[in-house]
């Protein structure tokens, strides 16, 4: 039996995210039905799973940029995956730290600062952009293999920042993919996960 839950009840655990993953999961999307999108996000693989926190509320630990082109899309509705942990018990300062030492949240912003865990947002429509999380996701399996890693392409993007600027990410999407993937095969590379050096 599938749960559904509408997005605005669904609270991020991450400053921000990947517009240009966003705007692809929409052109997937939105030919569908409203059966064929029900159907659709009621797979398991889809569904959204989540973190028990302080009050009840449901912190959802992946399918950000699913939930958020829905929601652009004016979609309410998820269907509600695993319960990852049930830290409901736990004071807010206390849960938080307890999500990122499980690698459960990722308080970074799209500078790559760390923020505090207030400055998360509440809701899926306040997330920003992080264009260093989409060149992350736009040289995947090509770069670097795609693992179960959390946060991964978001570890990813933060190593391709050292070596090239937002301006070139911006107006050259090209040369900045060819060298995302140069520059992932590096040995300064090596503890990322996924890393495959030049086997290719």
């Amino acid at each position: 039996m599938v749960t559904w839950i509408s997005i605005a009840d669904l609270r991020p655990t991450q400053l921000t995210l990947g517009f240009e993953a966003v705007a692809m999961r929409k052109i997937k999307l939105v030919d569908k039905t409203d059966a064929e999108l029900r159907e659709h996000l009621s797979l398991e693989r889809r569904r959204v799973p989540h973190v028990i926190g302080p009050g009840g509320e449901l912190y959802m630990t992946d399918h950000h940029h699913l939930a958020r082109a829905l929601w652009e899309m004016g979609k309410t509705e998820v269907a509600l995956g695993k319960t990852i942990a049930d830290l409901s018990h736990l004071e807010p300062t206390a849960f938080w730290h307890e999500m990122d030492g499980r690698s459960l949240c990722w308080p970074v912003d799209a500078e790559g600062n760390r923020r505090p865990y207030s400055a998360i947002p509440r809701h899926i429509g306040e997330l920003g952009d992080n264009a260093w999380r989409s060149l992350a996701r736009r040289v995947v399996d090509v770069a670097f293999d795609n693992d179960t890693t959390a946060f991964q392409e978001f570890m990813w993007g933060e190593y391709f920042r050292s070596f090239m600027s937002r301006r070139l990410v911006d107006e050259q999407p090209e040369l900045a993919a060819k060298l995302a993937i140069d520059v992932a095969a590096l040995p300064d590379a090596e503890d990322l996960p996924g890393f495959r050096g030049r086997h290719r």
